[in-house]
């Protein structure tokens, strides 16, 4: 499996505290199946691009040392989690912090507050700097929650999405379970990934959380979340565009 979204590499925020936790997490997530994984921190001070790539690439320069001294069978791949904000009209380097140096972003917004207007704002400012967003966990956002017809928009002009493992297996309540199962069962949902933290809080226990997925999901379904998108990634090609219905509604 690939995990395209964790925060594994130490110092950088609230994810891995040190080298042998991110190097711990790594194991974990090599016994719950998983051989490449991409190293994806908070980047919220878009005004200083470059600081973060430095920082980052120096982390996964030294745990990927680690990595090969130890013998541990996985890659780290280079992005981050960009936090939309206005200064995404002003910031430069984008393109620096896309996932392996592809032409798609993992971007968050904030959980609540901020309105579909401003959302699209922001999607757009992304497009014209000629990159793909894939939103992370949109599952989690109440601009979603409030109005599933919204993520058919999204996905109409060209938005992927990643949806979180912990969500799906009902770790994270019960309005992001039904809208994480929704995007599943609908085929509007890309990618299944960790958004591990570290190992006590939203582990890279993939494996484990599969199992608490409903029996409903294909294993088809879930090789193409966890395998197929992602090794485009990996490859530097275009991820594949889901067949979904487009037609995301609230369970009643």
């Amino acid at each position: 499996m690939i995990d395209i979204h964790s925060h594994i590499l130490y110092g950088m925020d609230d994810g891995a505290r040190d080298i042998e936790t991110s190097y711990a997490m790594c194991r974990l997530a090599v016994e719950n199946g998983v051989d490449k994984i991409f190293a994806t921190s908070h980047l919220t001070e878009l005004y200083d691009v470059r600081s973060y790539v430095n920082a980052r690439d120096d982390r996964i320069a030294r745990l990927r040392e680690l990595i090969e001294e130890r013998g541990l069978g996985i890659e780290i791949y280079p992005g981050a989690e960009v936090y939309a904000s206005d200064d995404l009209f002003f910031c430069e380097g984008l393109e620096e912090v896309t996932l392996n140096n592809s032409k798609y972003i993992l971007v968050e917004f904030p959980m609540r507050g901020i309105s579909f207007s401003t959302v699209l704002r922001y999607i757009e400012t992304i497009f014209l700097k000629g990159l793909v967003p894939i939103i992370a966990h949109p599952e989690r956002y109440s601009f979603i929650q409030k109005q599933y017809d919204r993520a058919n928009f999204l996905a109409d002009i060209g938005v992927f999405f990643q949806i979180n493992a912990s969500s799906l297996a009902g770790r994270m309540g019960r309005e992001e379970f039904d809208l994480a199962y929704e995007f599943v069962m609908k085929d509007l949902a890309n990618f299944i990934a960790s958004d591990s933290h570290s190992l006590n809080h939203r582990p890279p226990d993939m494996l484990s959380m599969i199992r608490e997925f409903p029996p409903n999901i294909s294993r088809r379904g879930l090789d193409r979340m966890l395998n197929i998108p992602p090794q485009a990634l990996v490859d530097g090609k275009p991820i594949p565009r889901s067949l979904g219905s487009g037609m995301l509604r609230r369970r009643r």
